[in-house]
């Protein structure tokens, strides 16, 4: 059987979702990261989906398609959501009573 090659994004995920396991702050940290590139690219993604929406060209597109926009900033929101809930698991563990 074949071993999947993984890419440098999947494997630099698995490392910092490992760390979180047993720092919770790394994973607070990656979590503040995320959701701040979660704001900025939805900021972007606003911008994008206005400049196409008064595009004569694009415009028809953007009243169908315009959703895709939003897709990169909720994938990172959702990114960010996964490392806190991760991290506030590690923080629970360490700080048991």
């Amino acid at each position: 059987m074949g071993r999947r090659r993984q890419s440098s994004s999947e494997k630099l995920f698995d490392v910092l979702f490992d760390l979180t396991d047993m720092f919770w702050q790394v994973g607070a940290s990656v979590c503040a990261v995320l959701t701040f590139g979660s704001f900025w690219t939805l900021d972007w993604a606003v911008d994008q989906y206005a400049r196409a929406s008064t595009s004569p060209l694009l415009g028809p597109l953007t009243q169908s398609f315009g959703w895709v926009y939003f897709l990169l900033p909720l994938m990172t929101a959702v990114l960010a959501f996964i490392f806190g809930a991760k991290s506030y698991q590690a923080f629970n563990r360490e700080h048991r009573y």
